[in-house]
């Protein structure tokens, strides 16, 4: 048996922020996501709330390590309002609107 969709929420927002003490809130839902052309994939995507309860700086730097298959994703990370969280990448805000429910 694979990872519970919780636990891999939980293990992602760790890995590709480096933030830890994130708990889930709720599941907001599931959606399908064609990634094509950087894949040919459909994603099914499971989507929590999460929330942070220790300590965030305001900008910070992180990188996803693939698992040592290829070089790092560097990001910089910063929070933005949820007012404009539909404007993230990939279809990553698809279920913003079920926080107000």
């Amino acid at each position: 048996m694979g990872e519970a969709p919780e636990d891999a929420a939980l293990r992602e927002a760790r890995e590709e922020t480096g933030l830890t003490g994130f708990t889930v809130v709720r599941k907001l839902g599931e959606v399908k996501y064609d990634i094509s052309p950087l894949r040919f994939e459909i994603q099914n995507r499971h989507v929590f709330q999460l929330e942070l309860t220790g300590p965030a700086p305001e900008r910070w730097a992180s990188q996803e390590d693939h698992d040592g298959e290829q070089e790092p994703t560097r990001f910089e990370c910063f929070w933005i309002q949820l007012k404009a969280a539909h404007v993230l990448q990939s279809g990553q805000g698809a279920l913003l609107g079920r926080l107000f429910d």
